[in-house]
């Protein structure tokens, strides 16, 4: 695991992709370097010391030296980040906390995600190998609340699911998935999730059905940023800690 640096990146572009939803490229090469896709920076948003804690962000996309942010605007100080413009500084610790492992190139892996939780995927989906067969399914609402732009996906083969059907499959993306599982017959999948807890928990409901092996990617308010705090801990389900 490379150790976290601190550095200042440089704002590129800054766009409002849906409502409440902002895509930032930050210029900031010793960091996008280290980044494996799973990790995190964490953000400094004003000079000042309101709000005093830094905010944590995963890692999207890398473009040579540049990254990017993709979040909602849900406080201060995300309001704050979303304002800033291209040139102005971004103070970045990172990356941060546990990179997705390597896989088996004989696996289909099945990217599954909701809403924001896209984004450790698609860098995630960019750091795979080219040979390793992938699926990528994005469950949103509705097509007015997507966090990827649509020809974005479409140029990375994302299969969409929304709950009204204004976008791709109608349903969410733990049922898409389900098809997807019965289309795939008995060859080796394994499924990646990042997401709402409650498509976290459909999707470990059916997997294990299927036993199917899969992995959760994480994502909860904290603090501290390196676990010391404990503000991000998430209890077991088989309440071992």
């Amino acid at each position: 695991m490379n150790q976290p640096v601190a550095e200042i990146g440089i704002v590129r572009s800054s766009r409002c992709v849906s409502p409440d939803l902002w895509d930032i490229e930050v210029e900031s090469p010793r960091i996008a370097s280290l980044t494996r896709a799973g990790q995190f920076v964490h953000v400094r948003v004003s000079d000042s010391f309101n709000p005093l804690l830094r905010r944590p962000l995963s890692v999207g996309p890398i473009c040579g030296s540049a990254l990017r942010l993709i979040f909602h605007v849900r406080g201060e100080g995300t309001r704050l980040l979303a304002a800033k413009r291209p040139g102005d500084p971004v103070d970045m610790i990172g990356p941060l906390g546990c990179g997705f492992p390597k896989f088996e190139p004989a696996e289909l892996l099945v990217l599954l995600t909701g809403g924001i939780g896209v984004v450790p995927l698609l860098l995630l989906s960019d750091q795979l190998p080219p040979e390793q067969e992938r699926r990528f399914i994005l469950g949103v609402r509705s097509v007015s609340h997507v966090p990827v732009a649509l020809q974005e996906a479409s140029e990375r083969g994302i299969l969409w699911s929304s709950d009204d059907g204004s976008l791709g499959f109608r349903g969410n993306a733990v049922q898409l998935l389900e098809k997807l599982l019965d289309e795939a017959g008995s060859r080796p999948i394994r499924v990646i999730g990042c997401g709402p807890a409650r498509m976290l928990s459909g999707m470990k409901a059916l997997c294990a059905s299927r036993n199917v092996p899969a992995l959760a990617s994480l994502e909860t308010p904290m603090g501290c940023g390196v676990g010391a705090c404990q503000s991000c801990a998430v209890p077991r389900s088989d309440g071992e800690g």
